[in-house]
């Protein structure tokens, strides 16, 4: 068996590969330690991969690995796999690696290449969530922002119009955050600031995303990584956005498996 192991700032993700037989896991990047002491002594016999930031970490502590691949290499390859078997086979494209932070590259038939970052990411959704509501599980946080309105929260352009016709959208973010002051900030529950940092972090990340693609000439933007997964309010406003700009987002599932599977290729 060939196991592909991405070994990232808050997650570790691992591929096992098999004769057709393809499973997905994460570990917390904090038990990276159990998880060596795991594939030490269930796996010793089979084939490992590393990549990602704790992947020299990893490699130094196994007993045995196959090598260690750049990261963003890796996950274009797998990238590729993914939107392969998914039916979503483009030639040029941007495409967003939203993990703890964000990373953004171009894709073209020569190859991909990183044209940027941002520190706004998952870790932001996480240490946000914490600072605000002391909440830092993600499945509770995704699932309680559902309930949510950030409509108190984040500024909108209907209200700087106050009811009059408005040359964009009305439900569209003038400011994250801008309208706080504006209302009784007591009475502001959990659910409602959960939705406007997931905003916030959609917004910016899909902001960037719309550029790009503007910028390298194509409409459609590819979304990976941990802080989509199930996320059902970060999606649609990928989405929404997007589609305001005339662009294409898609969102691949197991996505931030990219790196692992990658790592085998």
């Amino acid at each position: 068996m060939k196991i592909g192991i991405d070994a990232g700032g808050t997650l570790i993700k691992v591929a096992y590969v098999n004769d057709g037989y393809r499973k997905f896991e994460k570990w917390p990047s904090t038990e990276v330690d159990a998880l060596i002491e795991v594939l030490d002594s269930q796996y010793a016999h089979d084939e490992l991969f590393l990549t990602g930031g704790k992947a020299e970490y990893m490699a130094e502590k196994l007993n045995q690995n196959h090598g260690v691949s750049i990261e963003f290499d890796a996950t274009y390859r797998g990238l590729k796999t993914l939107m392969h078997e998914q039916s979503v086979d483009l030639d040029r494209f941007v495409y967003l690696n939203v993990g703890t932070g964000t990373s953004f590259h171009h894709a073209s038939p020569e190859g991909q290449e990183r044209v940027g970052g941002s520190g706004v990411g998952g870790g932001t959704l996480l240490g946000l969530s914490k600072l605000l509501v002391d909440i830092d599980d993600y499945t509770e946080i995704i699932q309680l922002a559902e309930t949510g309105n950030r409509d108190a929260i984040d500024l909108k352009v209907h209200h700087i119009y106050g009811g009059r016709p408005t040359p964009i959208p009305g439900d569209l973010t003038a400011s994250n955050f801008g309208n706080v002051m504006s209302g009784e900030v007591a009475a502001l529950e959990p659910a409602d600031k959960l939705q406007a940092v997931i905003g916030l972090v959609a917004e910016t990340v899909t902001a960037v995303g719309i550029s790009l693609a503007e910028g390298y000439d194509t409409t459609d933007i590819v979304f990976i990584g941990s802080t989509l997964l199930d996320n059902k309010v970060m999606q649609e406003i990928i989405n929404r956005y997007a589609g305001l700009k005339g662009a294409r987002a898609h969102i691949i599932a197991d996505g931030e498996y990219s790196g692992a599977l990658g790592a085998i290729l």
